[in-house]
């Protein structure tokens, strides 16, 4: 019976010994997909706090150069010569010359050395935009769609400038008098409203796949 005994714990022994590389492979296995999951998990946090920070800094330098540009636009409406009579388009569109020949080169510089500070901004925003596609997100489009009006913004105000730092534009060219029209068109207001809208939209964003990423993590960790 001793030998039978002996037997069997040597035969368990081998089994054991057999198994042993197997269930070291699943262990290592798993460990390697937990760990693969809590990296995603940290590298998908990492990029939403850098798109909050980028935001918010791009949010805080802007009102500098929309101030400008409002100050820039009353300078044009200060100048229309309302008292004329005519189209009130082309009153304003005079004006918006006369202010440009008289204060249009300083204003432009002025305007582009504060856009230079905002622009690294820009350029990191742009950046972690492209960046975030990699992660697959769900509902990314919204966040994309945020830092591509953001950035708009920045872009329009920054043609502005360059179609007031020149006095000897041709303005009675159909093209030219449409692209000072257009700028003519771009509102502070309208401005501020939607960068507050984008802004919101991106803490919606973040705010909605921390939760994804985290509560995904809490029950898988239970």
């Amino acid at each position: 019976m001793p030998d039978m005994m002996r037997a069997v714990l040597e035969g368990l022994l081998e089994v054991i010994k057999a198994l042993a590389p197997v269930a070291t492979a699943f262990i290592a296995f798993f460990a390697l997909r937990n760990w693969q999951r809590q990296d995603k998990a940290k590298r998908e946090a990492d990029f939403l706090d850098a798109l909050i920070e980028a935001t918010h800094a791009y949010i805080v330098e802007m009102p500098t150069p929309i101030t400008i540009l409002q100050m820039a636009k009353i300078g044009m409406e200060s100048h229309a010569q309302t008292w004329e009579t005519g189209d009130e388009s082309d009153i304003a569109v005079k004006g918006a010359i006369a202010y440009i020949e008289k204060y249009g080169e300083e204003t432009s510089k002025r305007l582009l050395g504060v856009l230079e500070t905002v622009r690294p901004s820009v350029i990191i925003l742009r950046s972690l935009a492209a960046k975030g596609q990699v992660f697959k997100f769900n509902g990314y489009a919204k966040c994309w769609n945020a830092v591509t009006m953001l950035t708009w913004h920045f872009g329009r105000i920054e043609a502005f400038a360059g179609l007031i730092g020149s006095s000897t534009w041709n303005w009675q060219h159909p093209e030219v008098l449409s692209h000072l029209k257009n700028m003519m068109a771009i509102g502070p207001d309208e401005i501020r409203k939607s960068l507050a809208e984008n802004n919101a939209a991106i803490l919606e964003f973040s705010s909605e796949t921390y939760e994804r990423v985290y509560g995904m993590k809490r029950r898988r960790s239970k």
